[in-house]
């Protein structure tokens, strides 16, 4: 009776089905979050750069006269460039910066940078969002699950 046990392979395929599937489904749907945060991501990216090619046309188109960019209208320009709700905008300026060591330090009107040159006016545009994943082993794989994307603007 043994031996006839021994040589029945009924169910040894379900019985490999069933080990093997959990393995499978939590690579692919970590494979899934990845690609979906990604996907956002590059949504977010590209909202930010909308914002900043408006900035700079608007900037272009202000300059010399007494008006300046709206920082609400460059964060509408963010939000309304993407379908994601939740999504955080912050526009700081338009504000005078120097630029040293690529990275802006604060100018002053009428005087010089350390580099020598003038001091030029910048929209700074941050937008972020919190993915959340479909199944928990993204979130534990991850750094983190906040997307961030980041433009600096030189108006005029």
């Amino acid at each position: 009776m043994i031996r006839a046990l021994a040589r029945d392979r009924r169910g040894v395929a379900a019985l490999e089905l069933a080990l093997v599937a959990p393995v499978l489904l939590a690579m692919f749907g970590s494979l899934t979050d990845f690609t979906l945060a990604l996907s956002d991501r590059m949504r977010i990216a590209g909202a930010v750069a909308g914002g900043a090619q408006y900035a700079f046309n608007q900037g272009q188109l202000l300059a010399g006269s007494q008006q300046s960019v709206s920082a609400t209208d460059v964060q509408s320009k963010v939000q309304g460039g993407t379908n994601l709700a939740g999504l955080a905008v912050a526009v700081t300026g338009p504000t005078l910066y120097c630029v040293a060591s690529a990275a802006l330090t604060a100018g002053r009107a009428g005087t010089k940078c350390a580099s020598g040159s003038l001091p030029g006016t910048y929209v700074i545009i941050t937008a972020s969002y919190h993915y959340t994943p479909m199944l928990p082993f993204y979130s534990m794989m991850a750094r983190s699950t906040t997307l961030s994307e980041t433009a600096s603007v030189r108006l005029y």
